[in-house]
């Protein structure tokens, strides 16, 4: 029997749950609001979950998308998460939205330019190597004109709200080398975080004592320390 697995992306502007069934359905619902909403987050996740929907309440495992992204929705996520965990003992696995990202346009078997729009004229951006999540260009915050410029000029999938947001940037920098999703293809997908939830393997309690939110770069507002656990480090 398969795992029933939830999946959590806060990490944009309007996050997104999936809930993966053990007949292998996937039920998702994007959030109405902000991801900045822990209501929302709480009311949303407790309908998928509800008895008239599964006879069993309970999951095997959550999967969280930890950042970049939203700030505040990163933190919202994070410590709802952690609160699941803290009440169930359930399996937690991360993954990052670039990396996310990324694996939603691996089937193209090109390099991968994962986008984020981190606005002040910057991106949260990646670059991996074609069929995996292993990184040519670790995670960074950086101007895209300064990520496009450290690219080799090759044929690569651009992906993400930064590659929306700059796509003129990229064509101008890479013209027909250039590939882009489907239109509605540039958020992290929790869906696939479902399935891929499935082979990633679940943090140690320490581990999930230590988990923060992936920011790559700091907020406006003074923040204490962070740690990312196997935020992006995949080898």
């Amino acid at each position: 029997m398969k795992m029933r697995i939830l999946a959590v992306d806060t990490s944009q502007p309007r996050g997104s749950v999936a809930l993966l069934r053990e007949d292998g359905r996937i039920e998702s619902v994007r959030l109405e609001r902000s991801a900045s909403h822990l209501v929302e987050l709480s009311k949303t996740v407790s309908a998928l979950l509800s008895p008239k929907r599964s006879p069993s309440l309970g999951v095997d495992r959550v999967a969280i998308v930890t950042g970049p992204g939203s700030f505040t929705g990163l933190r919202i996520g994070m410590a709802y998460v952690k609160g699941l965990y803290a009440v169930g003992g359930i399996d937690l696995v991360t993954m990052t939205s670039l990396e996310l990202l990324a694996s939603q346009a691996s089937p193209a078997g090109l390099p991968l330019a994962s986008m984020i729009d981190a606005r002040k004229d910057e991106v949260y951006a990646a670059f991996y190597t074609p069929g995996g999540l292993a990184t040519s260009i670790a995670p960074r915050a950086v101007s895209p004109g300064e990520f496009l410029a450290a690219l080799p000029l090759s044929p690569a999938v651009f992906i993400g709200s930064g590659a929306v947001r700059y796509r003129s940037d990229v064509e101008r920098v890479f013209g027909r080398h250039a590939r882009f999703p489907g239109e509605n293809e540039h958020d992290p997908d929790t869906n696939l975080l479902c399935r891929l939830a499935e082979d990633l393997a679940p943090l140690a309690p320490e581990e999930v004592v230590a988990l923060e939110p992936y920011y790559i770069r700091p907020s406006d507002v003074k923040l204490k320390p962070l740690r990312s656990v196997r935020a992006y480090d995949r080898s």
